[in-house]
């Protein structure tokens, strides 16, 4: 009977879940996925990357700006897996340091 050879390939890390290390206030990367090997990518002109879908909360629930808000969702779902969402609340507008409030949002 041949004697058959088997190759330990290794074997993979306990790593935790994306939403589980959302969930904590991490204030720089874990060390386990820093690249040390790897040089961080130069990226002089940051005018041609995409831009994170930023959907306007409020205008899915106005009848003259629902459609096109609700296609600019549909694609940040479809195309990005999130959006960045903002509401614009009446008494925000007009106020001289008003720095809209984002929320991020996982589709």
């Amino acid at each position: 009977m041949e004697e058959i050879k088997v190759t330990n390939l290794g074997s993979s890390l306990p790593v935790p879940c994306v939403q589980e290390l959302a969930k904590e206030a991490l204030t720089t990367v874990p060390p386990r996925y820093v690249r040390l090997d790897q040089d961080p990518p130069f990226v002089s002109d940051t005018s041609s990357l995409p831009k994170v879908p930023v959907i306007d909360m409020q205008s899915l629930t106005s009848k003259d700006l629902m459609d096109r808000e609700l296609e600019k969702l549909h694609h940040a779902c479809k195309h990005w897996g999130f959006f960045q969402g903002f509401v614009i609340k009446p008494k925000d507008i007009g106020m001289r340091n008003f720095q809209p409030n984002p929320t991020h949002y996982m589709c």
